[in-house]
């Protein structure tokens, strides 16, 4: 069978970043499937390139979460102009497996459909336009209205719907309540991360000897409000032992870095994006994962990649938001959720696991547990290979 998958942010363990599409294309490949991928990158002429035998179209369409926000949407414009051309020029295709964000994804699956009759995929890890509005990104009337429209069609016009989370699931039911949804979330990779003694040469490395290494690794961007890691770091000053590691890149990095030394935060390190080899260093010195979104319903539902990484790598799971993943970790005995606004109760839970060694090691035993009953990535693969009629 023919398949291309669309994803604007398509990448690959090398680039770093997520790489949940990585591991589908890879899988379907590997099914004996003929794969290709269109994508955008940051290079200013169009390339094609043959990645572990999967053929890759890059876009030269710029894009970082530095871009305001029109410059933004004149990014998802042009990546869907652009990829129109392209959709072109492969026929005949059997399926499309098209990923938002961005929703204006949803157009190329549209277009694909209407004039080649191509059948998709709509995989669905963030509900927009609900998560910009609530962040009051998107405030535009007319433009909600457009992009309201556009997620009823998409939804509609699909195949069959990818959730990443329960929450989304349910929904986009409660607006299509006939149309075929399954829960596939993100995947621990069980066979990359695994449970490990910190090596005293990487302890070493990043000047972690001896301390407790709370690491939070992946966007810094508005969604994801860090002022509340900062929060959380200033309530341990005191404990000299809990040190903080922030990992990763985004709109608002500088800022969180300048409001740190503002605020004499000296118990956080700052660390540059790095890709899956680097992530899987920094899991071996942390004892903890700070997953952390801002306070806007929609957000809670998400599937973020890097609690599953931590889940894999056997760490303690700390949230500051509810929803589906905040009731796993507590029912599976991973982790803690607190109030953001209240990070004395960040330090007093914390502060359990610091001073118990058996306390942490039972929920990072638990942690690894969990990836492996519920999130392996062979498991979850092959639940989404049934799901879109790709065979057993």
């Amino acid at each position: 069978m023919r398949i291309v998958l669309i994803h604007q942010y398509f990448k690959t363990p090398e680039e770093g970043g997520g790489i949940r599409s990585y591991h589908i294309v890879k899988h379907l490949k590997d099914l004996g499937h003929d794969v290709q991928v269109i994508t955008a990158y940051n290079k200013p002429q169009p390339d094609v390139k043959i990645i572990d035998g999967i053929k890759i179209s890059y876009l030269p369409v710029y894009y970082t979460n530095h871009l305001s926000f029109w410059s933004r949407v004149h990014a998802f414009i042009r990546f869907v102009m652009m990829s129109l051309k392209v959709v072109k020029k492969i026929q005949p295709v059997d399926i499309n497996y098209v990923i938002t964000t961005p929703l204006t994804t949803g157009i190329i699956a549209l277009y694909a459909k209407i004039r080649f009759k191509t059948p998709y995929i709509f995989e669905v890890g963030d509900l927009w336009p609900d998560a910009p509005i609530q962040l009051k990104v998107l405030k535009n009337g007319l433009l909600k209205k457009l992009a309201y429209w556009l997620e009823r069609k998409s939804y509609k016009e699909a195949e069959k719907i990818v959730a990443l989370s329960p929450d989304i699931k349910e929904i986009i039911l409660e607006k299509h309540n006939k149309k075929q949804v399954e829960v596939v979330s993100n995947m621990a990779d069980n066979q990359f991360f695994t449970p490990q003694v910190k090596e005293p040469h990487l302890e070493e490395k990043y000047g972690v000897e001896g301390k407790f290494v709370v690491t939070y690794a992946g966007t810094i961007g508005l969604a994801n409000h860090l002022e509340y890691l900062l929060d959380a770091a200033e309530a341990c000053l005191n404990y000299n032992q809990i040190l903080f590691m922030v990992a990763g890149e985004g709109a608002r990095a500088d800022y969180i870095k300048e409001l740190a030394e503002k605020r004499s935060l000296v118990n956080i390190q700052f660390i540059p994006f790095t890709g899956k080899e680097g992530v899987r260093e920094l899991m071996n010195v942390s004892d903890a994962i700070y997953v952390s979104f801002k306070n806007a319903p929609v957000l809670a539902s998400g599937s973020p990649n890097k609690l599953f990484d931590g889940l894999a790598a056997g760490k303690l799971i700390i949230m500051n938001f509810k929803g589906w993943l905040k009731e796993l970790i507590e029912e599976n005995g991973c982790g803690f959720y607190y109030k953001p606004e209240v990070p004395e109760e960040f330090y007093a839970k914390l502060l359990q696991f610091v001073e118990s060694s058996e306390l942490l090691k039972t929920a990072q035993e638990n942690a690894r547990k969990l990836a492996e009953q519920k999130f392996d990535k062979k498991d979850q693969l092959k639940k989404l290979q049934q799901f879109i009629g790709l065979g057993d």
